[in-house]
């Protein structure tokens, strides 16, 4: 026998500053093990570019694979690369149509990526983006975050360069 459910209300629990920066350490961490494994194990189903989310993972997996090719980012390892306190995040809800400007993120030259529901924006500068003169990262990790097999994961990944936020 079914019987309708009314009056329910499934409240998640909201995703904190640690459960975000976790994700974030993990993704440098990755870098700095060079490991295409890690950074892939950290993506979304559906993960995509943050300017071209419609390309999927093998967009990302050959763009990351290219780049561990070509740089050594194990020359950043044991470098602090990120500092907790300056990841900045919003979700979906506080970018929408009615978020006053000066609450929304500057993500120039790239806009605002589509999000969906529950899903989270970080804004992450890097204290470190080049070695030796050689560049490894834009200034800022911009990262769209989605709970997915009960654990946050990327839906979208791009870096940008440094613009203050509005």
């Amino acid at each position: 026998m079914r019987a309708k459910a009314r009056d329910v209300v499934s409240l998640r629990e909201p995703v904190g500053r640690q459960a975000i920066a976790r994700v974030v350490r993990a993704v440098v961490e990755a870098w700095q093990s060079e490991s295409l494994d890690a950074l892939v194990g950290l993506l979304t189903t559906d993960a995509g570019p943050l300017d071209a989310r419609g390309r999927g993972q093998g967009s990302l997996k050959e763009s990351w694979r290219q780049r561990l090719h070509t740089h050594e980012y194990s020359r950043l390892s044991g470098l602090q690369l990120i500092r907790d306190e300056q990841i900045e995040y919003w979700d979906v809800e506080e970018l929408g149509e009615s978020a006053q400007p000066a609450s929304r993120p500057d993500l120039r030259p790239q806009p605002l990526p589509d999000m969906r529901p529950g899903e989270i924006l970080v804004r992450a500068p890097l204290d470190r983006t080049r070695v030796a003169g050689e560049r490894l990262f834009g200034d800022v990790l911009v990262l769209v975050l989605r709970r997915e097999g009960g654990e946050l994961r990327i839906a979208a990944y791009g870096e940008i360069e440094d613009m203050p936020t509005r």
